[in-house]
């Protein structure tokens, strides 16, 4: 009786077990595989590869003569029927088959990768792409850019930036080695974080290199913006006058370009690498770079004369400077004690002059030399007019100079002392 019991029970836990097992197995169910149809040709060839549990469309808008956008967009609707695109590449796009995206080109798919390479090969003349301000939006304004789109080797004009309105979703906004003449009334984009319009060579019968005017729309941000490269364009000053709000911003690039003034950094708290050239009217420069600062990055900072013949001296260095280094590739003359002495003694800043620079010294650096010799070894490069760098001037020939910033540092720290002591009694 007992060993019957024991049967009874021990076939209970297993049909138990198995019932529990089959409800675990029905409840995950299984998964697929996507399947990728390889080529579509369809007056138009393209590729398809997996990617991020989606696929990667690539089309070549030059292989047919008559591949037109329309025939790009029947190619993606396609594909969209195995399964999500997440990858969307156009190239080889030329004046002849493929000159503008119309209106829903991208209606109603959340696409997070979007790339448009062209083949106007460097030429203004007989290229030129357009595109229409809906292009990626649907009838109810829904944007289908969700993360990067990039434009490349492409005449594209002045582009209308109402083409991103909505587009709240994009993160990297690229512009490379394209020909974009203006980038006006740039709406609020929410989410963008990366924004490269990098110029390096100048178009065939354009008139200047890139771009030439660029500006926010009335009241419009890029309140998450953390990277920023304008390089090789012939953007002005107030074409960066926006350039101080981005409070997040960590990567600023804006060499080669025809600028006066460097930009007030003071907010960019999280600033690491900025670089900037800067045009032969930037006769005297004020640097005023973030204080304070965030510790998690040292910021190294480059400045660049667009012009070796032209002075560009340093009237102001401001900023919370801890262990920072700035690289002044300058042609300068000057290197004076009330604009480099604070931030030298603050934590370990360390400047880098322009070797070819030549500087007055003697008395004008007798503050360095002689009354702060602890401070040499973070001055690289500094050649007096003679050709001896800063280090070789012997104390000597500063002994009989004016001691009157010495003094003058003297009493300041006697008054820190007398108010710390009044601090101390109260």
């Amino acid at each position: 009786m007992a060993y019957t019991s024991l049967w009874l029970l021990l076939v209970g836990i297993i049909v138990l077990a198995s019932e529990i097992d089959a409800q675990t197995t029905e409840s995950q169910p299984t998964s697929t595989p996507l399947y990728c149809p390889n080529s579509y040709t369809n007056t138009i060839r393209c590729n398809c590869f997996t990617q991020d549990s989606g696929f990667r469309i690539e089309c070549d808008a030059g292989y047919y003569a008559n591949t037109s956008p329309e025939i790009a967009r029947n190619a993606l609707i396609y594909y969209q029927s195995y399964g999500p695109v997440v990858s969307f590449y156009v190239y080889d796009i030329s004046q002849a088959y493929f000159n503008y995206v119309p209106d829903n080109f991208l209606a109603g798919y959340q696409i997070p990768n979007v790339h448009f390479q062209c083949s106007h090969s460097h030429s203004t003349v007989g290229n030129l792409l357009l595109f229409s301000i809906y292009a990626f939006t649907d009838d109810s304004g829904v944007c289908g850019l969700t993360g990067n789109v990039t434009f490349r080797d492409c005449n594209l004009r002045q582009f209308d930036t109402a083409t991103l309105k909505n587009c709240n979703q994009l993160e990297n906004v690229a512009f490379m080695d394209s020909h974009v003449e203006t980038l006006t009334n740039i709406p609020t984009l929410e989410s963008l974080k990366n924004f490269t319009v990098y110029s390096p060579t100048k178009w065939n019968y354009a008139n200047q290199r890139g771009l030439s005017r660029m500006s926010l729309a009335p009241g419009a941000s890029l309140p998450q913006l953390s990277y920023l490269d304008l390089t090789g364009n012939s953007l002005k000053d107030d074409s960066i006058e926006f350039v101080p709000q981005l409070t997040l911003i960590r990567e600023l690039h804006l060499e080669g370009n025809n600028f006066v003034a460097v930009p007030n950094l003071t907010g960019a708290f999280y600033l690491h690498t900025f670089s900037m050239t800067l045009n032969e009217n930037a006769t005297d420069v004020s640097v005023l770079l973030p204080n304070p600062k965030t510790q998690l990055k040292t910021l190294t900072a480059s400045f660049y004369s667009s012009n070796s013949r032209t002075v560009n001296n340093i009237t102001t260095l401001e900023g919370m400077f801890v262990n920072n280094v700035v690289n002044f590739r300058l042609n300068m003359t000057e290197f004076k004690e009330n604009v480099f002495l604070a931030p030298l003694q603050s934590n370990g800043l360390t400047i880098n002059l322009n070797p070819s620079s030549k500087f007055a010294c003697g008395c004008n650096i007798s503050w360095l030399v002689r009354d702060n010799p602890a401070l040499l070894s973070y001055v690289n490069n500094g050649t007096c007019v003679d050709g001896r760098p800063f280090q070789s001037v012997p104390v000597e020939e500063v002994a009989c100079c004016s001691n009157e910033s010495l003094l003058r540092r003297l009493a300041l720290m006697q008054e820190e002392i007398h108010y710390l002591k009044a601090m101390q009694s109260k």
